[in-house]
């Protein structure tokens, strides 16, 4: 168990040092996070984008694309999961009040929007999404609102 634990150390270490060339960083600052079970197990991650912002501390899983209008399917997926596990989290050490938030960003995206957001109709309209893109969008929607978290696409706090 320490020499797993002992790994995942120097590989959350390693990925808190490196920038990806789709991250797009820069709202607040790559931090790790250790993350422990009741039963004493121990995770250990890299968070994207970390920042404190009227007494509220923010979580971002940031995914970026250069040449689309959305990250990826895959790419959201994977910010998904990471922000299940940190919806989850009951205490963050030194700060009681915090909020995930799944952070999209695009270079050629037009405007932004904060999910769960009840007047989504007009950002797909102000877009030249696919069917399958605003589909992907309405049902991120409905995810942010089922399950407590936020979605800024193309926008910060």
């Amino acid at each position: 168990m320490q020499f797993s634990r002992t790994k995942a150390q120097i590989a959350q270490n390693r990925e808190s040092l490196t920038i990806q060339p789709k991250e797009q960083i820069g709202i607040g600052q790559k931090s790790k996070i250790m993350i422990e079970n009741y039963l004493g197990g121990q995770y250990f991650f890299t968070i994207d984008d970390v920042l404190l912002h009227n007494n509220t501390f923010y979580i971002c899983e940031s995914k970026h694309s250069k040449n689309a209008l959305l990250p990826s399917s895959d790419d959201i997926k994977d910010g998904l999961l990471k922000l299940m596990l940190y919806n989850n989290i009951d205490s963050l050490q030194g700060h009681t009040n915090f909020t995930v938030v799944l952070r999209l960003t695009s270079s050629i995206l037009q405007g932004g929007i904060k999910l769960p957001n009840n007047n989504i109709e007009s950002f797909l309209q102000n877009n030249a999404f696919t069917k399958k893109q605003n589909k992907l969008l309405q049902d991120l929607n409905a995810e942010a609102k089922a399950n407590n978290f936020a979605v800024w696409i193309n926008n910060d706090v």
